[in-house]
């Protein structure tokens, strides 16, 4: 039985938990489990863990040897660093070893985040980008802010938790971590001020349900939720978190499977070294809990059971997104350097007879022309357009998204740089994209300001940097006033592997799961056990 362990609330003061049946928690210092009666309780640090260590992750590569070579660049420049193998090893089946490792580039060791992600953008820094731009992962211009993400060094490690219940107090203080886990495997466990939408415009708090196990977990200051449940049953959750169940079957069975595969080939790598594999959040993908159930969607995994997309030995990351626009686009454009070739732009619906002449002349044009002609004349045949697909009712969000606008003036675009990036290059008068993907979408933004310039990348931190919370995407045209900006944007998300919107268009025609997803992921195969 393949199970996944979810982070659904990190580092929190308390967690406030209502148990639906009796449950049995067990304890280090207990050798067998306690009875832990239906009821409210919360979960308070008593004594803190040991402090996390931190470290400055400036890129991931699939082949060893590319992350090598960076390495030996940076120790060129007196900036030691450490190579980390991410990831690991997933059995499907009886006889199917699935790897899922990736070497990740990382510098710095503290406890203070903030201090190790400051100082390794200040290393960074000095190294020549005429230097850099031939390392994947590392800088391209001179005024590029370094991209660096946080890593986690070491799991969590001690503490102590009390936990009470509603009206008096169940424990003293145990030692972590505390596992509860109930008796009956229907009963559920609810989990209040769940944050959902975290850093985007929809973020807010929610008592969500789940099946399986609940652990707690004294981690640094706070406390942390991690859920650990089947595989499938958090994939029927995550179809209704994800998708709706009133959508075509057979983009419902597409998604279930890229779902399954991204799961596989990103456990213990986005969130190495903490206390789960995987986050309930857009970060790695929408977990909500029982609420977002439905049969329709244990149907369609029923159906797909066991089914993996595979790439060369390895198990596909088949990331995807809300709205591709008319092509989505490569890997490199959102994330590391490094090309994908299963992650590559195609075109979002069929290119049969006719419309092949227009695919074509789409991928002979930059993502800038690509732009300007979609907006006069939108594609009738892209599966993800609105005008041209019915869609389900619950995927009007989505569809106004499929062209939007957003207005900002240069006091706005002002204040937004320097508190996204922390650079003052006094008052901002224009934006200058660098470099484009060819579905639009803004890989490297370069800010002009009275004081200097900086350049932004990659396609988030370019959404966030213009917005309260982020843009739905980079795939937008810049008209300049003496006021401000005007932003023309197509699409929502990064626009990479399986587009959302356009696998309902395309189910909604008869296209089956099969041939939707050979579309978004060319080069991979179905794997079944």
């Amino acid at each position: 039985m393949e199970t996944v362990r979810v982070g659904i609330s990190i580092r929190k003061p308390e967690l406030h938990i209502r148990l639906r049946g009796n449950t049995a928690i067990t304890m280090p210092d207990r050798a067998e489990p306690y009875i832990l009666p239906a009821g409210t309780y919360t979960a308070r640090l008593a004594q803190r863990s040991d402090a996390p260590l931190w470290g400055a992750k400036v890129c991931s590569f699939i082949d060893r040897s590319l992350a090598e070579e960076a390495a030996e660049l940076l120790s060129d420049f007196d900036l030691a660093c450490e190579l980390l193998t991410m990831g690991g090893s997933a059995t499907w089946g009886e006889e199917n070893t699935l790897d899922t490792t990736v070497t990740s580039l990382v510098i710095g060791r503290g406890e203070d985040l903030e201090q190790v992600l400051t100082k390794a953008r200040e290393q960074l820094s000095t190294i020549p980008a005429e230097v850099t731009v031939n390392i994947p992962g590392l800088r391209r211009y001179e005024d590029e802010l370094p991209r660096v993400e946080a890593v986690r060094l070491n799991p969590p490690s001690g503490g102590r938790i009390q936990i009470q219940r509603e009206g008096g107090t169940i424990s003293n203080t145990v030692p972590s971590p505390v596992t509860i886990t109930p008796q009956d495997p229907d009963d559920l466990f609810e989990l209040g001020d769940v944050t959902i939408g975290i850093q985007f415009h929809w973020q807010h708090n929610e008592a969500l349900s789940f099946r399986g196990s609940l652990q707690i977990v004294a981690d640094g200051k706070g406390l942390t939720a991690v859920n650990e449940v089947e595989l499938d049953e958090y994939l029927t959750s995550l179809l209704g978190s994800e998708m709706r169940s009133d959508w075509p079957d057979e983009a419902l069975a597409a998604q279930a499977i890229a779902a399954r595969s991204t799961v596989l080939a990103t456990r213990n790598r986005h969130h190495f070294g903490e206390a789960f594999q995987l986050c309930h959040d857009d970060h790695c993908q929408c977990y909500q809990g029982v609420s977002r159930e439905s049969e329709d969607a244990r149907r369609v995994l029923q159906r797909v059971k066991g089914m993996l997309l595979m790439h060369e030995g390895r198990v596909a990351d088949a990331r995807y997104a809300k709205i591709s626009g008319v092509l989505t686009d490569g890997h490199e454009v959102a994330w590391d350097d490094e090309v994908v070739p299963y992650l590559i732009p195609v075109p979002c619906g069929p290119t049969e007879d006719a419309r092949m002449g227009e695919v074509e002349t789409a991928f002979g044009r930059s993502g800038g022309e690509n732009l300007r002609e979609w907006f006069r004349n939108m594609p009738d045949w892209t599966a993800c357009n609105p005008v041209a697909h019915p869609y389900p009712p619950s995927a009007k969000e989505m569809e106004e998204l499929y062209l939007w606008h957003r207005s900002l003036s240069w006091e706005q675009v002002t204040e937004l740089v320097k508190e996204r990036t922390g650079a003052d290059i006094g008052r901002i008068h224009q934006l200058e994209p660098l470099e484009r993907g060819i579905s639009g979408r803004i890989v490297y933004l370069r800010v002009h300001g009275s004081a200097g310039t900086i350049t932004v990348g990659k396609e988030l931190a370019i959404r966030r940097l213009l917005s309260d919370s982020h843009l739905p995407s980079s795939a937008f045209l810049i008209r300049e006033t003496s006021k401000g900006v005007d932003l023309e944007g197509l699409g929502w998300g990064h626009g990479v592997g399986l587009c959302q919107l356009g696998s309902c268009g395309l189910a909604a025609t008869g296209w089956d799961f099969r041939r939707i997803l050979n579309l978004y992921y060319p080069g991979c195969h179905l794997l079944t056990v």
